[in-house]
């Protein structure tokens, strides 16, 4: 049987954690509930005998079991699984707060579990946000009249939108993964390769139309095409892309003799 939470030193660290944290029994009953938890939830404080599942909406407790849940990590709070472990808690006016979960069992007493809950809807906030953002340049993306091409350190394509598809007369995901050099005509590659060398090691950031000779671009026809070219980079987490964004030119020559 668990001994009562009656230590000052132990509620007194407790009370100064800035983590909404909850002690509780091994039946889910809340024995002690820190300020940061009050205010989370809403309350005063938390009154002898109460149970976990008042803070947990019915829909969340018949998904997770949340004793059921306690007892099977509480021995593993660092398990990389719980960063993926989110549930909905209800607040005393009946909002539902998502929050993340990390739970650990007392030294002294198997029997008791010590429950620490982060509010997370920040978080989920950015993460919709991006996922927005995302979404929108995704669809600017295909919309655009100019051809889009991004390809990674090796010169392989990684995304074409289908702008490009058309004017390389390519069959849709045709360009993907497929190398740069692809799309120039044979004796321009060598050269075309040393620029974009250079521009990877390049402190600007972009290089726009006007900036460069008009290239000459090789569709999956074989049919050669003027074309005009503004070129970005940027780091990500997985490494340099580079895009650029092709159009025909608006006039001059049919044919062009320089590509840089």
């Amino acid at each position: 049987m668990s001994r009562p939470l009656d230590s000052i030193s132990a509620v007194s660290l407790l009370d100064g954690f800035p983590e909404p944290t909850l002690v509780m029994d091994a039946e889910g009953i809340i024995e002690y509930g820190n300020p940061a938890a009050a205010i989370l939830f809403g309350k005063e404080g938390f009154a002898a005998g109460e149970s976990i599942d008042a803070y947990i909406p019915e829909d969340e407790r018949s998904r997770l079991q949340p004793l059921v849940w306690l007892k099977r990590w509480a021995d593993s709070p660092t398990a990389p699984e719980l960063r993926h472990v989110h549930l909905n808690c209800k607040t005393a006016t009946g909002m539902q707060i998502p929050v993340q979960v990390r739970v650990g069992r007392l030294l002294d007493d198997p029997h008791r579990y010590v429950v620490m809950l982060q509010d997370i809807r920040e978080v989920q906030a950015r993460v919709q946000q991006t996922r927005e953002a995302h979404r929108l340049a995704a669809r600017m993306l295909a919309i655009s009249a100019d051809a889009i091409i991004a390809v990674d350190e090796s010169l392989t394509i990684v995304y074409a939108n289908p702008a490009a598809d058309r004017l390389f007369e390519a069959a849709a995901g045709q360009l993907q993964n497929q190398p740069l050099e692809h799309l120039l005509p044979e004796r321009f590659r060598s050269g075309h390769h040393k620029f974009m060398t250079a521009f990877a090691g390049d402190t600007r950031p972009a290089r726009l139309m006007g900036e460069r000779a008009t290239i000459v671009g090789l569709t999956a026809t074989g049919r050669e095409i003027p074309l005009e070219a503004s070129i970005a980079k940027i780091t990500t987490g997985s490494g340099l892309i580079m895009s650029a964004h092709l159009r025909s030119p608006r006039s001059g020559p049919d044919d062009a003799g320089t590509v840089r």
